[in-house]
């Protein structure tokens, strides 16, 4: 399957004097593959395939996402309550609380959403709750992997899931208080690098399954990388169903009609789809360093500055096999660290030009935050035949400063 962006530079150039820069665009037909890729990878087997919604959460992708017959991995409240507007089927989201509230709880009680929890305490407050009947539980499988140590969730020192060697209680606990745990989760990071990793910590899942005589449902969680820098290694998705295939058949023998088991690919629907333009407001020699300011930076796109993420960037405005020069490309907050690209080969620019960050489509606008008062990208969705969407408009500076001061019921 072609998983290759179809928006050429041209395109790229056009959308950013159309409507201005800083603004994301993303391929809709790329998500459309992945989805279709996930969905076909196991026909012959009862499993479902999630999105986790914390990547990007913008309505419209989410559109495309639920129409692909994806379902939603949500991790608060407040994002189950935005999937409710693209299901009616509770079931079809799966909420993994992290250190949750009482209000919250009760909320998803109230909804009927699959309620994951990953927590001894929080487990025997849910089965306290009178209206409360099955829950599934996340472990910590003591295998973690991730591209940083900051996605590392399976980890024995992690803050997620429940500690092996405390299963027992927690199903003790569910027959004390006649409540049933329907499901098992683990997840052993973002960006997991070989398909065996993934497999192996799956087979670490289901034997944790043997204690549970409830089950309905295993979540393996996922985690299936994005190949940022040239040198990554794509995850082979084919290789990995050949593994898991014979692994997931097997363990079916053994369960109740009905039985089904799920995926979170995480980022990896829609990350490459997403693409960050800028425009050039600086150039400067600062010594050894030849800095590119922009006006973006890591208000927009964290990665780099929260995970030291490596970004493609591309001067989309010069011809690629234009005589080259190295750049460090820096943001526009007021900030030492506000670093978004480091000595990266491109071809010799001007004040003005459009420079495009790849892979930004997870992570990006979710985690983007208006420091420095700074407005937020706009947002555009390109279909494969060439209809633009505006997704989220774009404000200009006196827009941002009164949302912000009406929001603080201060007159404007």
């Amino acid at each position: 399957m072609d998983n290759k962006l179809s928006i050429t530079h041209q395109t790229f150039e056009s959308l950013a004097k159309k409507y201005g820069t800083p603004l994301y665009v993303y391929d809709a037909q790329l998500i459309r593959k992945r989805c279709t890729q996930a969905v076909s990878l196991f026909e012959d087997l009862p499993v479902s395939w999630l999105y986790a919604i914390k990547a990007n959460d913008n309505p419209h992708i989410l559109k495309v996402i639920r129409e692909s017959g994806v379902g939603f991995d949500t991790v608060s409240l407040e994002e189950v309550l935005l999937c409710g507007h693209f299901t009616d089927n509770p079931a079809e989201i799966f909420y993994t609380e992290n250190s949750m509230s009482d209000e919250e709880m009760n909320e998803a009680i109230r909804l009927g959403v699959t309620l994951n929890i990953g927590a001894v305490s929080r487990l025997e407050r849910f089965f306290q709750h009178p209206d409360s009947r099955e829950c599934s539980l996340r472990i910590n499988p003591a295998i973690g992997e991730g591209h940083h140590t900051r996605v590392n969730t399976g980890d024995p020192e992690s803050k997620f899931g429940v500690r092996l060697d405390l299963i027992d209680d927690c199903v003790k606990m569910a027959d004390k208080y006649g409540k049933k745990i329907v499901g098992l989760h683990a997840h052993i990071g973002s960006g997991i690098k070989r398909p065996e990793n993934l497999v192996a910590a799956m087979k670490v899942l289901l034997e944790a399954a043997s204690g549970f005589k409830d089950l309905r449902m295993i979540n393996f969680g996922g985690g299936v990388p994005t190949p940022y820098h040239p040198d990554d290694q794509i995850f082979d998705l084919d290789e990995f169903a050949k593994l898991a295939g014979p692994v997931l058949k097997e363990d079916l023998e053994n369960r109740p009609e009905g039985f089904r088991y799920l995926f979170e690919p995480g980022r990896w629907y829609v990350a490459e789809a997403g693409t960050l333009l800028t425009t050039i407001q600086t150039i400067k020699n600062q010594v050894e360093t030849l800095y590119l300011g922009t006006d973006t930076g890591m208000h927009h796109l964290l990665r780099p500055m929260l995970y030291d993420a490596w970004h493609r960037v591309e001067n989309v405005s010069k011809p690629q096999d234009a005589p080259q020069k190295v750049y460090t490309i820096a943001g526009n907050i007021c900030e030492s660290g506000d670093i978004l690209a480091e000595d990266r080969a491109m071809p010799d620019s001007e004040v003005g030009d459009v420079v495009a960050i790849r892979d930004a489509g997870a992570y990006g606008m979710t985690m983007a935050s208006q420091y420095n008062r700074r407005s937020l990208p706009g947002e555009i969705l390109v279909e494969k035949d060439g209809v633009i969407q505006v997704i989220r408009a774009p404000k200009n500076a006196q827009e941002t400063v009164n949302e912000f001061l009406r929001e603080c019921a201060f007159e404007v």
